[in-house]
């Protein structure tokens, strides 16, 4: 199976937000605020907020990557944070999104890279049983919290001290 990573192009972001919709879709997420405008700013500014890739199956375009770098507190080094892996229904279980990894770790690896993170929706068991058979391990002693809308902007106003 021919399977490549090919960066996304800037004539081809329209292709990649629909894509990213789809996963949206898939994974539950209501409410995607981001636009082919954001995509194109981030993905095309110097230097790069992240950094896209369309999977390549042949002569088809099999799903996409969206990841960003980030410098790991303990370890010292960037670590490859994978914000995205969608993989289009036609192409699931072919070994597509094993084969994207693996380019993805050949890029962190190049990169100086000690490791790839990522989240994953809890309910896609299909999901954790792909990621467990790569050999990631979930990190149970960390837990993801946000701070969003409201209390974003309420933490912010409020005064100092």
């Amino acid at each position: 199976m021919n399977v490549a990573l090919a960066p996304v192009r800037e004539q081809e972001i329209a292709s990649l937000h629909a894509m990213l919709l789809a996963l949206a879709g898939s994974d539950g997420v209501a409410d995607v605020r981001t636009t082919e405008a954001s995509l194109h700013a981030a993905l095309f500014a110097s230097p790069p907020l992240a950094f896209a890739h369309f999977i390549r199956r042949g002569d088809a375009v099999a799903g996409f990557t969206l990841h960003t770098w980030k410098w790991g507190t303990f370890t010292g080094v960037r670590d490859l944070y994978l914000n995205a892996l969608y993989v289009a229904p036609a192409h699931r279980r072919a070994g597509v999104a094993h084969a994207a990894m693996r380019e993805l770790a050949r890029v962190a690896l190049a990169q100086g890279a000690s490791r790839i993170e990522w989240l994953t929706v809890r309910a896609k068991a299909d999901a954790a049983a792909f990621y467990d058979a790569i050999g990631s391990v979930p990190a149970d002693h960390m837990a993801v919290r946000r701070l969003q809308g409201e209390a974003l902007r309420a933490l912010a106003a409020s005064p100092a001290g």
